[in-house]
């Protein structure tokens, strides 16, 4: 490229190395510096270790998910078989029996003249106590028998003194007496009556009484008649 003499200003041929006015030493551009080797942008980092990272979490959250809905299924299933087993020994234990809607007064189950009349003596007085009547009998009214009502759960209570009974001694001590209210059992030995009919338990004390076995049949009848 063609330019002019620092010394004198007189044009320049292209390429010369002296000026030809003045002769003057030409001076030459310095050669252009090359451009720096550019450096390469850092790469970006691998982003396998971030999704293997999160990959893991989504298991770990997946099992955790199933573990809380087998646990929970467990339970439910638990909750289940246990109403079930409640509602069926419920069942059972006469716990289905429909509730007693009549007056709760115990004498009037057994007038003293029904009483009487079963006895083969006359009773003299009748007193009650809570859901007891006590019947007093024999000369001068020395002897007395009593007979306790349960109003409400009596079916059950019928069926766990039976169970009850029967687990203690290890066999049937209860003798079965047909055609009195729903059930109807001798104790051992005599010892008593149970008799029940609907939800309602009346439970007749022979021990002290001595009344015989067939008076008490004939007296729970009488009850069961008026229930």
């Amino acid at each position: 490229m063609a330019g002019f003499c620092v010394s004198c200003g007189a044009p320049l041929a292209e390429g010369v190395k002296f000026c030809s006015k003045c002769g003057a030493t030409v001076q030459t551009a310095p050669a252009a510096v090359s451009a720096a080797p550019s450096t390469p942008a850092p790469a970006a980092p691998a982003s396998g270790g971030s999704s293997t990272a999160v990959k893991i979490i989504i298991g770990l959250l997946a099992v955790f998910v199933f573990l809380s809905l087998l646990v929970a299924g467990s339970c439910f299933y638990v909750a289940y078989r246990v109403k079930k087993k409640a509602h069926e020994f419920s069942q059972q234990m006469g716990g289905e029996v429909a509730p007693y809607k009549g007056k709760r007064q115990p004498c009037a189950k057994l007038s003293s003249e029904e009483a009487s009349s079963a006895l083969g003596q006359p009773v003299t007085s009748v007193e009650q106590v809570g859901n007891t009547c006590e019947y007093h009998f024999g000369p001068g009214g020395d002897r007395r028998m009593a007979i306790d009502y349960t109003w409400e759960g009596g079916a059950m209570a019928f069926k766990l003194s039976h169970a009850a009974m029967k687990s203690v001694a290890g066999m049937e001590t209860f003798t079965p007496v047909q055609g009195i209210g729903d059930e109807a059992y001798i104790e051992p030995m005599g010892s008593g009556l149970l008799m029940r009919k609907g939800d309602v338990m009346a439970n007749m004390d022979l021990r002290v009484s001595g009344v015989s076995v067939d008076a008490a049949k004939v007296m729970a009848a009488k009850i069961a008649d008026h229930l």
